[in-house]
């Protein structure tokens, strides 16, 4: 099951999650950057260095399991897990295990690097909602009544609206949203083995069981690769926060966004 949100009759697809923290007085990293890195990868295996390793501005570090990346310095640290290009979306299961990973190394990050005074905790999704072309995606964004231009603007510049692009930043109850809606268009053709999408597994004699979960592993990649799309780009976010909890964060967070996008929506 694929980490969505429900919003005018479509699930979106996660293409990107990330999870930041943000401290002061971390500058233990300049001392403590090596030892952080082996207290990971020794309690971790899965992950490893990347690139030419750690220097004096960050550390990255990449998980072989499900490729979440990992960037720490002296200001702040993220982790990030992003949909394979042209792989099929963030899964429920794919979600659950990140969200134990921002809790386990932000454990290690924290007691190594000494942090206890932080500036902003934030957990950022982006969601993708297929359309057929632009124009469908656009009218889909306009429909959903969370914003509206006004006529008024168009008239003054003799002219129709062509794209939108809008950002809000809500002040909640107990953390600030920022949201943005946006068309967004896929920049280049993928190769998604779409050939296969025309083999009939009836003229076939072998095989047949593995042919047709090809044909559905491939409507699925390109199901999850749109070339246009309406993209809701949400983060959940808490400034200058007095003590700071990841797992619960990111978890409160989640239910939060898909809550409220679906009641703004209804």
């Amino acid at each position: 099951m694929d980490k969505s949100i429900f919003v005018k009759g479509k699930s979106s697809i996660l293409h990107k999650v990330v999870f930041e923290l943000r401290y002061d007085q971390g500058f233990t990293y300049l001392d403590k950057c090596g030892r952080t890195v082996n207290e990971i990868t020794r309690n971790y295996p899965d992950w490893m260095i990347k690139g030419s390793g750690p220097d004096p501005n960050n550390a990255a570090l990449v998980s072989i399991k499900n490729g979440c990346l990992l960037n720490f310095s002296s200001f702040k640290y993220d982790l990030s897990l992003e949909k394979a290009l042209g792989g099929t979306p963030v899964s429920v299961d794919q979600f659950t295990e990140f969200v134990d990973q921002v809790s386990d190394i932000s454990y290690i990050l924290m007691d190594q690097l000494g942090l206890k005074e932080f500036k902003r905790i934030g957990i950022r999704e982006w969601h993708l909602f297929p359309g057929e072309d632009k124009e469908s995606s656009e009218r889909w964004l306009s429909g959903m009544g969370c914003y509206t231009i006004s006529p008024r603007l168009c008239e003054a510049f003799d002219g129709k609206v062509e794209s939108t692009g809008v950002t809000v930043i809500i002040d909640g109850l107990d953390r600030k949203f920022r949201i943005g809606f946006n068309q967004v268009e896929r920049s280049a053709q993928l190769d998604l083995g779409q050939e296969i999408l025309h083999v009939r597994a009836s003229s076939l004699s072998k095989n047949q069981d593995k042919v047709l979960r090809q044909q559905m592993q491939v409507r699925r990649r390109l199901l999850a690769n749109p070339e246009f799309a309406a993209m809701i780009d949400i983060d959940a976010f808490i400034e200058d926060p007095s003590f700071v909890d990841p797992r619960d964060f990111v978890e409160t967070s989640t239910r939060q966004i898909e809550e409220r996008m679906n009641k703004a929506t209804q």
